[in-house]
């Protein structure tokens, strides 16, 4: 039963985050709904989940309207730049910003609707070439360029990890995100909301919350 999933992954978290001597606070579990159905939505978010992540715009936009309560929604997909204007409409937390490009257009179409988006800076950790994201070479190149955009929040950093049962190389490359985080503070235009780590998913987000992690991207493990 999805409650029964839920509720497990909870625990879990919950456990595991006490266990390294940090606060429940600090970590929320944002359930991947992609190809999930509006009733399991509803079903979660009435279980008190309060976070869930879509990867397309064409599915994730119709439930977000078609959906009577207010969760919050993070965009955690690869997106276009056609496709900005509609997640900044309707999305609160975009994870997936792999390009100073993308900052760019979110920044002009945030301030075009007169808000501001939050978003966190995909870092390609594992170097990857299958992996979206800047190298955290590249994305230090674009500080400065990335400081005059208005209309952003940035809250972060995001990474995946290498597809692998290796656990040590897998807690690397969280730890080395971590620690970016730390360098990266004082560079950003306001370090003060710069706290979130979006990292880990259903096969190794326990590792992820050893390592630091604030958001977790939990599908399979939920809804399977």
């Amino acid at each position: 039963m999805l409650s029964e999933q839920y509720f497990s992954v909870l625990e879990k978290v919950e456990q595991k985050t006490l266990l390294v001597g940090r606060s429940l606070e600090e970590v929320k579990v944002v359930a991947v709904s992609k190809f999930q159905t509006l009733e399991a939505i509803r079903e979660l978010y009435q279980l008190g989940c309060q976070n869930f992540g879509e990867s397309r715009v064409q599915e994730g936009i119709p439930k977000i309207i078609q959906l009577m309560c207010r969760p919050n929604w993070h965009f955690i997909g690869t997106l276009q730049t056609n496709k900005v204007a509609k997640v900044v409409k309707y999305f609160d937390l975009v994870h997936s910003v792999d390009s100073i490009q993308l900052a760019k257009k979110i920044s002009e179409v945030s301030l075009e609707q007169e808000k501001i988006t939050p978003i966190l800076l995909q870092v390609n950790i594992s170097l990857e070439s299958t992996k979206h994201g800047l190298t955290e070479n590249e994305w230090e190149k674009h500080f400065d360029e990335l400081h005059e955009m208005q209309g952003l929040a940035v809250q972060g950093l995001m990474t995946m990890a290498p597809l692998t049962t290796n656990e040590k190389m897998i807690r690397m490359y969280f730890r080395r995100l971590y620690e970016l985080r730390i360098k990266w503070r004082n560079f950003m235009k306001n370090p003060a909301v710069f706290h979130q780590l979006s990292m880990g998913m259903s096969n190794d987000y326990l590792i992820a919350i050893e390592e630091g992690a604030t958001l977790l991207r939990i599908g399979s493990a939920i809804f399977n």
